[in-house]
């Protein structure tokens, strides 16, 4: 038996942001309901044994945690702009995370960990494009209406706290926080973080 899981960040939603982009999606995202919070993939969707769920749990956590040793205050990704990706009948709009974010560095290592938990080697997860989803649609119109509300809405540069590094399972279709990998709390600033990670 398998089950799909991937790796994602979760931002606290305490902000004026976070609660503009939830705002948003309540608007244009139908997922809202099944995926409330607000939420970045690190590692995208794979499938695994279900009896590798805890030792993929475990051997993630400790990367994790040496990554991040003694810098797990302040964490935060900015965000520079939206865009937007269509597939068959469907359209995502997006908004896209700096590129050089501290919080991405460890992405690499996140994805050779998982890659040795799938057991067909085309089926692997590889580094992908990142981005968080603020709405879904099915029709060229409701998109550019949208998409005229998003650009007023997030014009301005911004970012988002990191809350936590996070475990990710599907169950009946839905996505559930299986677990915090490795939790940030408020302490160091951003720029302290960015001087002193490797």
């Amino acid at each position: 038996m398998h089950i799909k899981v991937f790796i994602g960040l979760t931002f606290s939603e305490d902000n004026f942001f976070a609660k503009k982009i939830q705002s948003f999606r309540g608007r244009y995202d139908e997922k809202i309901l099944t995926n409330p919070s607000v939420h970045m993939p690190l590692v995208p969707p794979f499938e695994i044994p279900v009896a590798s769920l805890e030792s993929l749990e475990q051997e993630i956590t400790e990367e994790l945690e040496s990554f991040f040793f003694g810098h797990t205050g302040d964490q935060s990704v900015r965000f520079t702009g939206m865009d937007v990706q269509s597939h068959a009948k469907k359209s995502l709009l997006f908004l896209n995370p700096e590129a050089h974010t501290d919080m991405l560095h460890c992405e690499e290592s996140l994805i050779q960990i998982c890659r040795e938990y799938v057991e067909d080697r085309e089926k692997r997860p590889k580094a992908d494009k990142k981005f968080l989803t603020i709405g879904r649609f099915h029709d060229p119109a409701s998109l550019h209406a949208a998409l005229s509300v998003a650009q007023i809405e997030f014009q301005d540069t911004t970012e988002l706290p990191v809350s936590s590094v996070c475990l990710f399972t599907k169950n009946q279709g839905i996505w559930y926080q299986q677990a915090n990998l490795i939790e940030f709390s408020p302490g160091l600033s951003a720029e302290s973080l960015t001087a002193a990670l490797p």
